[in-house]
């Protein structure tokens, strides 16, 4: 697509680790966006891409509730990568906004004449070893009630993105494509300094496991096998989606990257390739050791419909080096700005 064919993106959860990186992707891709952000986040998300003319931001202060008509005014496609992170609200909240959070972003969309949207979901919604659109973990709304903030969180990803295959099946006229990401890491885009000024580890994200590989007594890592992918490989994916021509796909469908992700690796990596960062390391002995270190998903719908190869995923060892790399000048920053900068004890979610 030309510049001048590429529609306006609206964004959710602009200034969120993966949100950020899609809208950075997208302005460099020649895309005008619309991202969406609340609170303290606007005037951060403002700076961070102040050199780009086709970037504006808009409040969105509840997903669930808010009114997105001035939002989507003159909005070409949509890309949903807002989510309500574990433990942030007790468990029926939680679920509640899950849910109308993904419906109220299609109905808005609907009304607004917004027909292209593509959606984060989550591999924690697929059973293990089984990832195909119409797998989902056996978990009830009951039972994410009872449960911990993690069982909260795998229930209102699979409701939210089954209420939006049902909204999909019975509104054949919109597009709707939910992409599945296993663990999340790699590089903070370029800018994203700008929206953590100040040490804000929950920013972090899941990158805060790779930033906790710098705590020598770490003993922190992802709690589930689910596979990793490189967030540059997430964002390219769902910029992929907005592509109009495709139309004949699976309505969701699980990312994973071909390469193993090995903890021990990591470090390794770390080890051999930044050495002044040798004493700060993790004991690899801590790390997990599973089975299998990848997922056996099917590539064959990415590569097919949207023009993913095999040979294009970042490797393991391009992931962990390069976000390292953006951590550490993070961190820099933080330092030179008088603040106290230690790797946090307690996992990041």
């Amino acid at each position: 697509m030309s510049t001048e064919s590429k529609p306006l993106v609206f964004v959710t959860g602009a200034a969120g680790f993966l949100g950020f990186q899609v809208v950075y992707q997208l302005l460099e891709a020649g895309y005008a966006v619309r991202g969406a952000a609340r609170g303290r986040k606007i005037p951060l998300l403002k700076k961070a891409f102040e050199k780009y003319a086709r970037f504006e931001v808009v409040e969105i202060a509840d997903i669930a509730t808010s009114d997105y008509t001035a939002a989507l005014k003159g909005v070409g496609a949509i890309i949903h990568t807002a989510a309500p992170l574990p433990g942030r609200t007790d468990s029926n909240t939680a679920l509640k906004t899950g849910i109308e959070g993904c419906l109220r972003i299609l109905r808005e969309a609907e009304k607004a004449g917004v027909k292209k949207i593509v959606a984060t979901g989550s591999m924690i919604t697929f059973p293990e070893n089984a990832y195909g659109p119409d797998d989902w973990v056996p978990v009830t709304k009951e039972q994410a009630v009872d449960g911990n903030s993690f069982v909260v969180y795998t229930a209102e990803k699979k409701f939210g993105e089954q209420a939006m295959v049902e909204f999909a099946n019975t509104h054949p006229e919109m597009e709707i494509t939910i992409f599945c990401p296993p663990w999340i890491f790699g590089p903070l885009a370029p800018g994203f300094e700008h929206i953590v000024p100040e040490p804000d580890f929950a920013a972090l994200s899941t990158n805060g496991y790779i930033y906790q590989l710098l705590r020598s007594n770490n003993v922190n890592y992802h709690p589930l096998p689910h596979g990793v992918l490189d967030i540059r490989d997430v964002a390219r994916i769902h910029i992929a989606g907005l592509n109009p021509l495709i139309r004949d796909h699976p309505k969701r469908i699980a990312l994973g990257s071909p390469y193993p992700a090995n903890f021990q690796d990591a470090i390794k990596y770390i080890s051999d390739s930044r050495p002044e960062l040798r004493e700060r390391l993790a004991d690899p002995s801590t790390a997990p050791v599973w089975p299998s270190h990848k997922l056996d998903i099917d590539f064959a719908p990415l590569e097919k419909a949207f023009g993913i190869s095999l040979d294009s995923y970042k490797t393991w060892k391009e992931t962990i080096l390069d976000a390292v790399d953006t951590l550490i000048e993070v961190e820099k920053q933080w330092i030179i700005k008088g603040f106290k900068v230690e790797v946090p004890t307690a996992p990041p979610m």
